[in-house]
């Protein structure tokens, strides 16, 4: 059965900004999200926010539950699901191939995503062959698995990353999150690290900072 895909916004605007929501939520979890920043950036946005299937999650006892990819061990950095991730990202990438079918420039082109999907926005857009306007990833990081990161595209190196980071978050730990600034920096891509006082959550405050990253690079 096809999932749930939400779409605000005009399908003739001017950007398009595909927004993935984290591990066991929705597309329509993280809808609020997505009507608070098309509210602030206007209609030459529109949003496109996809659901993920519904997977036996290993950390989760094998509970079937929304997921981009399979969470193997409470330690992120051990034993990553490369398959799942690729996967994932496939789908997304089929979702830029399609806006750009329509005529959409891939630089006009925004991913974003919290946690899981944060992991996904990011694979997405490294993996592609040219680069899209932007990256903002919320709570997240990225799994530096030899599979991942041997098939990063050049192209790539160009495209500008917002990384929101939760200071007390309980689930994505500061090294994970030093980790990927300090790779992506390395291999050249603009990164913006923005750091919060507050736990793996979405805030008002870091969607405003977004917004003004995205402003910033058009």
């Amino acid at each position: 059965m096809e999932e749930e895909v939400i779409e605000i916004g005009s399908p003739f605007a001017a950007k398009r900004v595909i927004l993935l929501h984290g591990l066991t939520g929705t597309a329509t979890f993280i809808r609020p999200v997505a009507e608070y920043l098309y509210r602030r950036l206007g209609e030459s946005y529109s949003f496109i926010l996809p659901t993920a299937q519904i997977i036996k999650v290993k950390q989760f006892n094998g509970e079937p539950v929304h997921a981009w990819f399979d969470v193997k061990s409470s330690d992120f950095r051990r034993e990553a699901d490369v398959g799942g991730i690729f996967a994932s990202s496939d789908r997304i990438a089929s979702l830029i191939g399609k806006e750009i079918s329509q005529g959409v420039n891939p630089e006009d082109i925004f991913l974003g995503g919290f946690s899981q999907g944060g992991v996904i926005a990011l694979t997405t857009a490294l993996l592609e062959p040219f680069a899209v306007a932007g990256v903002f990833a919320l709570s997240s990081y990225l799994p530096l698995e030899e599979q991942l990161i041997s098939q990063l595209t050049d192209a790539s190196k160009d495209v500008p990353i917002f990384q929101a980071v939760s200071l007390k978050d309980e689930f994505i730990s500061q090294e994970m999150s030093d980790r990927a600034s300090e790779f992506l920096r390395a291999r050249g891509n603009p990164v913006r690290v923005q750091k919060y006082d507050m736990k793996h959550e979405i805030r008002n405050r870091e969607l405003n900072d977004v917004i003004n990253w995205m402003q910033s690079l058009v």
